[in-house]
């Protein structure tokens, strides 16, 4: 028997692992690709947003120290401020040297078990407590036991395989935000795109005080757009152009995609998202190629491997997260963990696009309530299938953020000791091992009130 699984090996349960196994813990992790990561990887979100509220670092811990390895290895260029101003600071980084980071650190910890290639299948649980999850790979099916479990799948699928309650979708309709799919384009010409965006400054989104030439980040074409789409160029749900410079040269990410009315945890809908995702990619680069300056000698690099999910299933905690919680910038007393990133709603049926941004300091706490499932005990939830509602989880499901849930998971879980119950936990125990790992668990701690 275990001490801790850990269901998912994204951004949220890769960091719980390492932080349970470095305090004691054996665990088993089990991943369904063949690495860890998750939307960073295997979707190629990025770059990472963010750590920092203002002049202050809110997410550090293990986050920051991967990013120092990855620093190290040429494989970011740490934190930046965000070119686009939606955020104090972007973390651009290379989603295939993450792969290798997140390897060399699972490699040093003999108490971690990963498990790649698996998914979770099934579950045994009984009066609030799980027993023992189900687990289907080329062996066949196979059923680990654990003291406590933590469902990091991003969709929330252990918690549904236990009948944990859960909501999806917003109130009115039940739809998620969009899906996007990634991809990188290569021998883009950058000063041609300088010179436009110089010369159109209306027609894009961006930090006055951000010197584009630095690093290149754009949110605009607007009016490149409209034309395409009054000549039927370009069909895609989305208003604008989004990309972000990679770390090679004439590189950039492209977030442009738009699949909407679709549900992540329906396998059909989800391949029928991948297929209208590389509809939409080839759809993109045409538009690109014909229309932006600096594209025409362009070349599709890599188109990601997986659909990049932003919203399923809400796993019902003991507290729900909420919008107010993130616009009063709300202080709780069990938090765990700080995000600093606004509220961001990709409209689940159209092209829109709303900010919701929060009074400065643009922080708010996040409780470990929202991460203990209701009516379970040795059950906790993180990354983006905590307890929050469709317009909280807009803000806290951003990698940074499940990258500091998810050191809390497993500390937390390392630390539960005998009861089993995470309801039952020390929370002041469980923030002063946090902060003694190098991690903010909440604004107070870190000094954000009244600056």
């Amino acid at each position: 028997m275990y001490d801790v699984i850990i269901a998912g090996g994204g951004p949220s349960g890769a960091i719980a692992a390492l932080a349970a196994a470095r305090a004691g813990s054996k665990v088993l992790i089990i991943e369904k690709n063949a690495f860890l990561g998750g939307m960073n990887t295997a979707a190629m979100v990025c770059p990472l947003m963010t750590f920092h509220s203002g002049k202050h670092q809110v997410v550090q811990g293990i986050p920051e120290e991967i990013i120092r390895e990855m620093v190290a290895l040429g494989g970011s260029l740490g934190h930046i401020p965000d070119p686009l101003g939606v955020t104090s600071t972007i973390t651009p980084i290379e989603p295939e040297i993450l792969k290798s980071v997140y390897f060399k650190l699972f490699s040093k910890e003999p108490n971690i078990e990963l498990l790649l290639h698996s998914i979770i299948v099934g579950a045994e649980w009984e009066q609030g407590v799980v027993k023992s999850v189900k687990v289907a790979n080329k062996k066949g099916l196979t059923n680990y036991s654990a003291k406590v479990f933590i469902d990091a799948t991003g969709d929330g699928d252990l918690a549904a395989f236990c009948k944990a309650d859960y909501v999806q979708g917003r109130a009115k309709d039940g739809f998620s935000q969009p899906m996007t799919l990634m991809f990188k384009m290569g021998n883009v010409n950058f000063e041609e795109i300088y010179t436009y965006m110089e010369s159109n400054p209306e027609q894009f989104i961006v930090d006055k005080n951000c010197d584009i030439r630095k690093y290149l980040a754009v949110s605009g074409f607007f009016d490149l757009v409209r034309r395409a789409k009054t000549k039927g160029d370009l069909t895609l749900p989305r208003d604008r152009v989004l990309f972000f410079e990679g770390l090679n040269k004439g590189e950039v990410f492209i977030n442009m995609t738009r699949v909407i009315k679709r549900k992540g945890t329906d396998v059909w809908e989800l391949s029928l998202a991948e297929e209208e995702g590389n509809k939409q990619v080839m759809e993109a680069i045409a538009f690109m190629k014909k229309y932006l300056p600096g594209f025409a000698n362009s070349v599709l690099m890599q188109i990601a491997p997986l659909i990049g999910v932003r919203e399923t299933r809400r796993v019902i905690g003991r507290y729900v997260l909420s919008e107010d919680d993130i616009t009063n910038a709300t202080a709780h007393e069990d938090s765990v963990a700080v995000c600093a990133f606004p509220i961001d709603i990709h409209d689940p049926v159209s092209s829109n696009l709303t900010w919701v941004h929060q009074s400065e300091p643009n922080a708010y706490d996040i409780p470990f309530r929202t991460m203990v499932v209701k009516k379970f005990k040795n059950l906790l939830v993180t990354g983006r299938c905590i307890s929050a509602t469709h317009e909280a989880m807009a803000s806290a499901r951003i990698s940074a953020t499940a990258m500091a849930l998810g050191e809390a998971a497993g500390t937390a879980a390392a630390i539960i000791g005998d009861t089993k119950d995470f309801s039952k936990i020390n929370i002041k125990a469980l923030q002063s091992m946090l902060k003694a790992n190098g991690a903010v668990y909440s604004k107070v701690q870190f000094a954000l009130l009244n600056k």
